[in-house]
């Protein structure tokens, strides 16, 4: 093999390096991205959470609330005190 021949070989190897650096540079910058998109959507998911579970609390109360007024419930409760 000529020294031509194997610079040319050489070449093309660095090619190929270059372009299978290049598309995992790629990748790794896609993944970070879809990683921060998925923190980003997980603490927006772990807000909804809170807030449904807020919305369930006050929910609650107000069932509770509503049959301490109701009046078969105040009946109830005069009878247990006699």
């Amino acid at each position: 093999m000529k020294g031509d021949e194997f610079k040319i070989i050489l070449e093309d190897i660095n090619e190929k390096f270059d372009t299978l650096i290049e598309g995992h540079n790629s990748a790794k910058e896609q993944l970070d991205r879809d990683r921060l998109e998925n923190k980003k959507e997980h603490e927006e998911l772990k807000t909804d959470i809170l807030d449904i579970k807020k919305d369930i609390y006050n929910l609650r109360q107000d069932v509770n609330d509503h049959r301490n007024n109701t009046e078969l419930h105040a009946i109830r409760k005069k009878k247990k005190a006699s």
